[in-house]
């Protein structure tokens, strides 16, 4: 029989039980290693789950103003890092994790790293779009930088020279995958920016994620974001990104694309060349054509202008005749009048131009009178 002792309702044992665990110091902010099980997300972004080991499990909440801050998507059978503290719930009087930070742990911790510098370095501006420069597609020399015995250097180079052979290329081999790759990666890019090259072709054939992880190195991408000319990223293919991609001028799905993006088909220039030409003859076709009926036009139009000119020119002459037929002495000596002159053909206007003895010349409409003064009188 229950003897005269203090009675506790459930929901006294449950708060107390809180208490006591809240205020455990070891019960806070602790880092917590194992698998998602029963994963859900509730209406408001809420995470709710459990961790297990081979030999317990406990459950866990993650609130929304946490769940947001991940940059992986957690599912059932991940291995993961969470640091959380121990609470109790209770209305149920179970106790669980609550949750601020969760991470992946191997090569989920690996991309969580790779995802961390792709935001600090995006965040630094190397990615921005403002600082993507032109490709010179008319280029005097290009730079490759790949395997030595890869299939990638033989198809730019085959590429190149198919679409742009007046253009030479310079070869920077090195590990594109491996320990040493970065190293050697940086080696070959340093030496590249000793020459005088149009653009810069950096990559490698397809491959799995952890292949590409060279081209990913920190080192490397803060040296290619400062390349002396514009960078050409070909790394993989169309599904697999790396950092370099993100702070190359250009980025090609593949080797080949490299080569297409760096350079000019020069049979697409002699086909615009004979387009522009074919134009130009059409177009002086016309231009004669039009020119000749300009001339033809004008020609008409001067003939006729001439031809007004002479009869203007004529009824002008016509008048003046008219004029001087009616100015002509004759005219006046058939009228009755005559004209007298000297021996030296000077017209006698006065007795005082002649003297006695003097013979002169009277002119009459229809002949002449040569006569010897014998007297004047005034």
């Amino acid at each position: 029989m229950i003897g005269e002792r203090n009675i506790y309702s459930v929901s006294d044992v449950n708060r107390y039980i809180k208490t006591v665990i809240s205020q455990d110091e070891n019960l806070k902010f602790i880092t917590v290693k194992g698998e998602l099980s029963n994963f859900k997300r509730g209406a408001n972004n809420h995470l709710y789950f459990s961790l297990k080991d081979k030999d317990s499990l406990i459950n866990c909440a993650m609130f929304a103003t946490y769940a947001n801050k991940l940059i992986f998507e957690p599912k059932d059978g991940d291995e993961v890092l969470v640091m959380a503290s121990v609470d109790v719930y209770t209305a149920r009087g179970s106790y669980q994790l609550i949750v601020y930070e969760m991470d992946s742990v191997g090569q989920g911790a690996m991309l969580l790293e790779l995802e961390k510098l792709k935001r600090k370095l995006q965040k630094e501006g190397l990615f921005d779009e403002s600082r993507k420069r032109d490709i010179n597609i008319y280029p005097k020399a290009i730079g490759v930088i790949t395997a030595r015995n890869g299939a990638a250097i033989k198809d730019i180079v085959t590429n190149i020279n198919r679409r742009f052979p007046l253009c030479q290329i310079y070869f920077f081999p090195s590990a594109v995958q491996g320990d040493d790759a970065p190293k050697e990666l940086l080696q070959a890019f340093k030496k590249s920016q000793e020459y005088d090259l149009d653009t810069l072709i950096i990559g490698r054939g397809g491959g799995a994620s952890e292949d590409l992880s060279a081209f990913n190195d920190e080192t490397l991408v803060r040296a290619v974001a400062e390349s002396k000319f514009p960078v050409i990223a070909a790394v993989g293919h169309e599904i697999d990104t790396t950092l370099i991609d993100y702070v190359a001028d250009k980025r090609a799905s593949t080797p080949t694309g490299a080569a297409e993006l760096a350079t000019v088909d020069m049979r697409e220039i002699e086909q615009t060349f004979q387009y522009d030409i074919e134009t130009m003859q059409k177009s002086l076709r016309d231009r004669v054509a039009d020119t000749k009926k300009d001339i033809e036009d004008l020609k008409e139009q001067l003939y006729e202008s001439i031809k007004d000119r002479i009869n203007e020119l004529s009824k002008d002459i016509k008048a003046r005749e008219n004029q001087l037929e009616a100015l002509n002495p004759k005219k006046v000596l058939k009228r009755g009048y005559s004209i007298s002159a000297n021996k030296d053909g000077q017209v006698i206007k006065s007795i005082k131009d002649v003297k006695k003895g003097e013979k002169i010349t009277t002119t009459l409409c229809d002949g002449t009178i040569i006569s010897t003064i014998e007297e004047t009188e005034e």
